[in-house]
C-alpha cells in the first residue's frame, strides 16, 4: 500500500499497517520529492511522434515509487476525461489556494496538510489512470496529454504550499502513522448523511422546502458576514482577503455557529427532528452533536466546492 494511500484509507486500515516506520515513510516521500523534476521534463515534452512509449512507460515508473499504488479499479476513458473535465482547471488552481486560506493557520494545521495531501493523492491516482491509458492505447492520447500536463500544473501548485510548511515531515509522518486523525464521520453519521443529503441537495438548488432545516441553513449562511466583521474586529482573522468566508466556514468557530443558530430556532420546550422538519415537545433533549457534525459537514461540501 503507498504512503499516501494509508493516508486516505480508514482509520481501521491504518491501524492495521502501523508497523511503517518513520524512515520508510520519509524515504518514500523525499523520493517522490526527488523525482518529480524528472517528471515535469517528460511530460513537458511529450508527443506522440517522439518517443512516446518509451516516456510514458518511464512516466509509470515515476508515478510507482511508493506514493501511490497502481489503482485497482479500471476506468473507461470516456469516464476518465468526463472526471477529469467535470471542473474548470481554473476553478481547480483556485481551490489549492482557497485551501491555504481556509485552513492555513496554527490551529488547524493538521488539517491543511491533510488537504493537501488528499489532493495530491487524486492528482497522482489521475496521472497513473492517464499514463496506463496512453501504454495500452488511447483514441485521443492528445486530449490525454493535455490532461496529464493539467494535472502537473495542479501538482506543482500544492509542491509549492509545501515547500512553505517547515514542520511539514513531521505533520506528515504523524497522518500517515495515524498518531493524530483528522475528524471523520462515524458510522451512525454516515446514515445520517445518507438520509439529510438528499433534502440539502434541494436546498443549495434554490429548491428547499421551508422546514427546519431549510431555516437552519439560511440562518447560517444569513449570519456568516456578521461573523467575518465581528472576527475581524475581535482579533480571530488579522485583517480581510478575499477568501475569508470560506476561512470562517472552515474555522472550529463555524461548528459553534451553526451549534447556536439551531437553538436559536427552537421554542423553549421544542425538540428538532432535523431529518423530517417536524417538532415536538419536550424539556429534556437537545439537538445531537451527529446532527450538528453532519450539517457542518454537508454545509461546508457546498460552500467550498460550489461556490467558484
Amino acid at each position: 500500500m503507498g504512503v499516501l494511500d494509508r493516508l486516505v484509507g480508514s482509520t481501521e486500515r491504518i491501524a492495521i499497517d502501523a508497523e511503517i516506520s518513520d524512515e520508510k515513510i520519509i524515504a518514500a516521500w523525499k523520493q517522490y520529492f526527488e523525482t518529480f523534476s524528472k517528471k515535469k521534463i517528460i511530460i513537458g515534452r511529450l508527443k506522440i511522434e517522439f518517443n512516446f512509449q518509451k516516456d510514458v512507460q518511464e512516466l509509470r515508473g515515476l508515478l510507482l515509487l511508493g506514493l501511490v499504488d497502481v489503482p485497482n479499479e479500471e476506468r473507461e476513458e470516456s469516464e476518465l476525461i468526463s472526471d477529469l473535465e467535470s471542473i474548470e482547471h481554473s476553478k481547480k488552481i483556485k481551490r489549492v489556494h482557497r485551501l491555504e486560506h481556509c485552513l492555513g493557520y496554527a490551529e488547524t494545521k493538521y488539517e491543511y496538510v491533510y488537504g493537501l495531501l488528499r489532493q495530491l493523492h487524486s492528482i497522482l491516482k489521475f496521472q497513473i489512470h492517464l499514463v496506463q491509458k496512453m501504454i495500452v492505447g488511447s483514441n485521443n492520447p492528445e486530449k490525454l496529454i493535455s490532461h496529464l500536463k493539467s494535472q502537473l500544473e495542479l501538482e506543482l501548485e500544492i509542491i509549492k504550499k509545501i515547500e512553505k510548511i517547515e514542520t511539514f515531515h513531521n505533520l506528515f509522518l504523524t497522518l500517515v502513522k495515524g498518531e493524530h486523525i483528522v475528524k471523520s464521520m462515524d458510522s451512525k453519521e454516515k446514515k445520517l448523511l445518507s438520509r439529510m443529503q438528499k433534502g440539502m441537495d434541494q436546498i443549495f438548488s434554490n429548491n428547499g422546502q421551508k422546514f427546519i432545516t431549510y431555516e437552519w441553513t439560511m440562518a447560517v449562511f444569513d449570519a456568516i458576514e456578521d461573523k467575518v466583521h465581528e472576527g475581524v474586529a475581535n482579533g480571530m482573522f488579522p485583517g480581510y482577503h478575499s477568501d475569508i468566508d470560506f476561512e470562517l466556514v472552515n474555522r472550529p468557530e463555524f461548528v459553534h455557529l451553526v451549534r447556536e443558530k439551531i437553538y436559536a430556532l427552537k421554542g423553549p420546550h421544542q425538540e428538532i427532528n432535523i431529518v423530517t422538519g417536524k417538532t415536538f415537545d419536550t424539556r429534556q433533549r437537545k439537538v445531537s452533536e451527529q446532527m450538528i457534525n453532519i450539517f457542518v459537514h454537508l454545509f461546508r461540501e457546498w460552500y467550498n466546492h460550489n461556490r467558484d
